[in-house]
């Protein structure tokens, strides 16, 4: 939003009108599509330009840095991770862990599939300190970190954890690792491990943590 409470402006404190919107999605698509193929250090503005079909300065209309529409980006593959929070609110008693585990563990590989480049970068920036894209992971997970923090605090109050166990590292922990499964899934198939079994030993594992079964 612009400082007035309006719309977007760009970075010549213009508002974003419709076909500087339609310039801005552009430039974030072709810097999208360079992302699956190039590494980030190896890209110029002039490169996510061209791409996009537009002229270099058109770029720093928008965006200061390639830095830049990365995050947007980012921010955007976050999104669908908001979704899931309903899951850890359903029953969770007996094998209905698995299931709810399962479809967890299935959707965040789908999230993975569609938007991998962008958050393997996101990922690798927050680890090396950029504090934007740190805020960013904090904000994509927080949510999801709640809902699995609770589900392990509400086993360890019933007897079913050991009382050592931190419910809030727990779920950054059992999170972390379904996350890492999904970015790494092509690795783990290697050797022609079905995609099943994967999910199957991920859910599996997944639940125990949150339920203390």
């Amino acid at each position: 939003m612009g400082e007035d409470g309006a719309r977007p402006v760009n970075k010549l404190g213009h508002r974003i009108g419709r076909r500087g919107g339609r310039t801005r999605e552009a430039i974030l698509a072709a810097t999208r599509r360079l992302l699956e193929t190039h590494k980030l250090a190896d890209l110029r503005p002039a490169d996510i330009a061209r791409e996009a079909g537009v002229s270099a300065p058109s770029f720093y209309t928008y965006f200061k840095t390639v830095d830049e529409p990365v995050l947007v980006l980012c921010e955007a593959s976050g999104a669908p991770y908001q979704t899931l929070t309903p899951l850890f609110d359903a029953d969770w008693s007996g094998e209905r862990a698995f299931d709810q585990a399962r479809a967890y563990v299935t959707a965040v590989i789908d999230i993975w599939a569609e938007h991998g480049p962008v958050l393997r970068i996101g990922a690798a920036m927050a680890d090396e300190g950029h504090g934007a894209f740190a805020t960013e992971r904090i904000r994509r997970l927080r949510r999801v970190h709640l809902a699995i923090e609770r589900k392990i605090a509400e086993a360890r109050a019933t007897g079913r954890h050991d009382p050592r166990l931190d419910p809030r590292l727990a779920s950054y922990e059992a999170a972390s690792m379904v996350d890492a499964v999904a970015a790494s899934l092509r690795l783990l198939q290697r050797g022609d491990t079905p995609l099943d079994a994967v999910i199957d030993t991920t859910s599996l594992l997944f639940a125990r943590v949150v339920t203390g079964r």
